[in-house]
């Protein structure tokens, strides 16, 4: 076995089959195995693979745990090869991606974690701004241009990510507290497990020609369901760095004061009427607004 892909699902049936009508077309002579994890245990996502089995080199395992994590953390002793892909249920490879991460995790044998593209599989609307790193991390874009170059463990993106599987001889699981589990989870998942590895000396490459397309639901595309996954991210921030800024209430003094700012920002941004502007105000409101919370949290 070359490489297995692995990810773990929960409903969302619909998108689920269009990523494995996207794995269909995968062309290569590398032996693979793709790996799918049901985090909701549903009869709908298991005759929904079973469709694919004879198309695709599927394991199907289900965890009744849930959580993201817990599903990944099922399929590691499963696992036969050497080199794993952690995907997302909603992305689409490109065709090449399995010769792609083969052929450069042989060219670089010293880098044990590798990232690669994660762009839009739509045209996304003006008044997103891609340059703003909160809108390319809610919405899963990740691009780091067009030359392959080492990039730290910890800023690699967990919808394209490569890694050896050796790194969990020794007993390294994901963080169960964190990642999705309901609405108002701790984002982070593989951040948390990134930064571990990071702080052992591990090293990173980001992969310009590997690439996956992210799927985006409409839903995504409003201030609302972006502001709440900024503060999501907050919370993630806040978990996966220690903060031994002076506090105020329980809060970092720093915060405070940017919460403050922001809202400010967020005032006058609304009055503007320019829509652009109006997101980025809620995100960093909201981005701040959750590393407040979690700091409050993890104080007491």
């Amino acid at each position: 076995m070359d490489i297995s892909i692995v990810f773990s699902t929960f409903k969302s049936e619909e998108i689920l089959e269009k990523s494995l009508q996207a794995y269909c077309l995968i062309t290569t002579d590398f032996q693979w195995e793709l790996i799918i994890i049901d985090n909701a245990c549903r009869e709908e996502t298991s005759l929904l693979v079973n469709k694919y089995k004879d198309r695709l080199p599927i394991v199907f395992l289900s965890e009744k745990k849930p959580g993201k994590n817990n599903a990944l953390n099922k399929a590691l002793p499963v696992i036969q090869s050497e080199l794993v892909l952690f995907t997302d249920n909603d992305t689409l490879p490109d065709e090449n991606i399995i010769n792609i991460c083969v052929d450069s995790a042989s060219e670089y044998s010293e880098i044990s974690l590798f990232s690669g593209k994660i762009l839009p599989d739509i045209t996304l609307p003006n008044w997103l701004d891609l340059s703003s790193h909160r809108v390319c991390s809610a919405l899963g874009v990740y691009d780091k241009g067009e030359q392959n170059l080492e990039i730290l463990p910890e800023s690699i993106w967990g919808g394209n990510m490569l890694v050896r599987k050796r790194i969990f001889a020794v007993g390294l699981m994901f963080n169960v507290n964190v990642g999705p589990n309901g609405k108002n989870y701790i984002m982070g998942s593989e951040t948390e497990l990134l930064m571990r590895l990071q702080n052992d000396g591990y090293k990173a490459m980001y992969l310009a020609e590997s690439k996956v397309l992210h799927q985006i639901r409409a839903e995504q595309l409003s201030i609302e369901w972006l502001k709440n996954r900024a503060y999501r991210s907050g919370r993630g921030s806040s978990f996966n760095n220690n903060d031994d800024s002076v506090l105020f209430l329980g809060i970092p003094r720093y915060l405070l004061r940017k919460l403050i700012s922001n809202f400010f920002t967020l005032l006058f941004s609304s009055m503007s009427g320019n829509k652009k502007a109006k997101c980025l105000a809620h995100m960093e409101f909201n981005f701040n607004l959750g590393k407040s919370r979690q700091a409050f949290t993890d104080k007491k």
